[in-house]
């Protein structure tokens, strides 16, 4: 089919984190970019709930009077540990259209980028010496498309979490009552603003890691190599980054705490926790934090790679199927031994790709080539 052929002569080259560019048989459509992103995100979410709900009640927990603060040594004790389990339906249902959203807006970005680089006569200059810069701004974008959907989730869940609300529904109706719909979008600002630079940071920190082992082995980078490398950067930028998490914590879930002065904005937060608690309080949250995201990555990334090679496989079964006229079966033979050769090869592109699509939080873990 001459107009199949065209269609993948004219897929660009793909840019990868390291600005390389890798070819690939075709792209996600749209649709299929959702269905794999929304299967991969709640999944990976909602496994990793429990060390998610740790984190925010240790972040969102306030400094009282005679009050010991609570620690992740406190979850050992059934009073605390059962609250672990706080909001996990909700997560599960909203990360949903938030994984569908932001894969999809992801690789729409990232395939138009791709397209005007490559129309390019320096195009190869482009990807090698900004391939990194075009990624974070793709992410930086995708992200803020994302936060459509992300920003009420976050809103919702983490209230959940925190034990300002029993469930979904009540949580939509109070914060829908207080505040109308803006009320759902009170934690935008902050999430952004921790968002963005952590993805950046992520990639800046993945690229160095990278050209440190290129200069310790001239053989090229294994897979399990590729996963561990972007685990170290996305702990790294966690480590870096959970103070701004912890202050976007404590402005999403502040209604918890209606006897106290409420947080004007960042900048109040972060010199009030502070002055109040010291720098100990932004790292309460560190341990748990750790333990969800890089485990999370994994598997979101895992899951979203198995369904996507999924998708991808069907142009291999269907090529097997005849356009037109009878197709013997010596050919139809010759057809299949080349399909399978093209599916072998295809699995080999794209678990060399597994790696590079890391994210650095559980926000969203895959602004990637995470």
């Amino acid at each position: 089919d001459n107009s199949n052929e065209k269609e993948y002569e004219c897929l660009p080259e793909r840019v990868n984190r390291g600005g390389s560019a890798v070819a690939v048989d075709r792209r996600l459509h749209f649709w299929e970019a959702m269905i794999c992103g929304a299967i991969s995100r709640s999944a990976a979410q909602t496994i990793m709930h429990p060390t998610n709900t740790m984190k925010t009640i240790l972040q969102s927990s306030r400094k009282s009077p005679g009050k010991a603060p609570l620690t992740v040594m406190s979850f050992t004790k059934w009073k605390h540990a059962k609250h672990l389990s706080r909001g996990a339906g909700a997560q599960l249902i909203l990360s949903i259209p938030h994984g569908a959203v932001n894969f999809a807006v992801l690789e729409l970005v990232r395939r138009q980028m791709n397209n005007i680089v490559s129309r390019s006569p320096y195009a190869d200059v482009i990807n090698r010496n900004f391939g990194a810069g075009m990624d974070f701004l793709s992410s930086a974008l995708s992200t803020i498309c994302c936060s459509v959907v992300s920003t009420p989730q976050m809103m919702i869940c983490d209230n959940i979490m925190a034990g300002t609300y029993p469930n979904l529904i009540v949580a939509t109706k109070s914060l829908a009552k207080d505040k109308g719909i803006a009320g759902f979008y009170t934690g935008w600002w902050p999430g952004i603003a921790g968002k963005i630079p952590s993805y950046g940071l992520t990639w800046t920190l993945f690229e160095q890691v990278k050209r440190i082992r290129s200069s310790m082995s001239d053989r090229p980078a294994k897979d399990i190599e590729n996963s561990i490398m972007g685990c170290i950067a996305s702990a790294t930028t966690v480590c870096v980054m959970i103070p701004m998490d912890t202050v976007k914590t404590r402005l999403v879930t502040q209604m918890n705490y209606p006897d106290l002065v409420p947080y004007k904005g960042i900048n109040d937060c972060f010199r009030r926790v502070l002055k109040e608690e010291g720098a100990g309080a932004f790292y309460r949250g560190l341990a748990p934090r750790l333990l969800s995201v890089v485990p999370m990555i994994g598997i979101q990334f895992g899951v979203y790679e198995f369904t996507k090679k999924f998708m991808l496989a069907k142009d291999s079964q269907t090529s097997l199927e005849p356009v037109r006229g009878h197709v013997s079966k010596a050919e139809m033979t010759r057809m299949a031994e080349e399909a399978q050769l093209e599916r072998s090869a295809k699995k080999k592109r794209l678990l060399q790709e597994m790696a590079m699509e890391v994210a650095a939080d559980d926000d969203q873990p895959f602004p990637a080539p995470y």
